[in-house]
């Protein structure tokens, strides 16, 4: 039998062994990096960098911050496409300001994203995230932004171009169902809708029986031609 300090020099060695060998997942290979808001506040990421081409940014929910994307970001490197999930000014170490100005700091995700000249930038943004996604998009054209996913977005307007695919994901009894519908009814095609059972609110359908479901749904959208 193998007393306490044995097994915990086997546990040291075979954790030595998986990080020498990269055997664990990417959750520690990103940059955190800062990027200017449109309205001059400093904002902090993450940037996965496993592409030269392909981006997407990741908006989080009032009560989440950039490291709740960090699993799916991870998946994304498997498929080798790049993210930037961000916290929203006044989260983790981005500088505080009006939270009305939200879209300001999405604005500033693909400033910087456009700065590192990707070719292709994508959107996902969930509740408040979502929201500012639209309101970031309103009026505003970047011929690199070519798809957005919204997670029942807390309002906004809907995505006039034409030139964007996009998917609402939403549960039949969010309170933002029907908001979110109006966005999705409202929005240009080429679109499209997925509507679960259930409340689950936006990130939560992460934490629901849709999970394995949900994350398909996201990574087959962006893996689509």
């Amino acid at each position: 039998m193998l007393n306490q300090y044995s097994k915990n020099m086997l546990l040291t060695v075979f954790l030595l062994f998986c990080l020498h060998n990269n055997s664990f997942s990417y959750q520690n290979d990103f940059e955190l990096v800062k990027f200017k808001s449109r309205d001059g506040l400093t904002i902090e990421a993450s940037h996965y960098n496993y592409s030269d081409t392909k981006a997407v940014i990741f908006a989080h929910g009032g009560v989440f911050n950039k490291e709740s994307w960090y699993f799916i970001a991870e998946k994304l490197a498997d498929l080798e496409i790049s993210s930037l999930p961000f916290d929203f000014r006044g989260y983790g170490n981005s500088e505080k300001g009006d939270r009305r100005n939200n879209k300001d700091d999405v604005l500033g995700a693909i400033d910087y994203l456009k700065g590192k000249e990707y070719k292709e930038i994508y959107l996902v943004g969930a509740s408040m995230g979502g929201s500012a996604i639209l309101q970031a998009l309103d009026n505003f054209d970047a011929k690199e932004i070519k798809k957005v996913i919204l997670l029942a977005p807390a309002g906004g307007p809907p995505v006039r171009s034409k030139e964007i695919d996009k998917l609402l994901i939403v549960a039949e009894d969010d309170r933002y169902f029907e908001g979110g519908k109006t966005v999705y009814d409202n929005s240009s095609q080429p679109k499209s809708i997925k509507i679960y059972k259930g409340s689950a609110h936006a990130q939560f359908l992460f934490e629901s029986e849709h999970k394995d479901d949900v994350i398909k749904r996201i990574l087959d959208f962006f893996v689509k031609k």
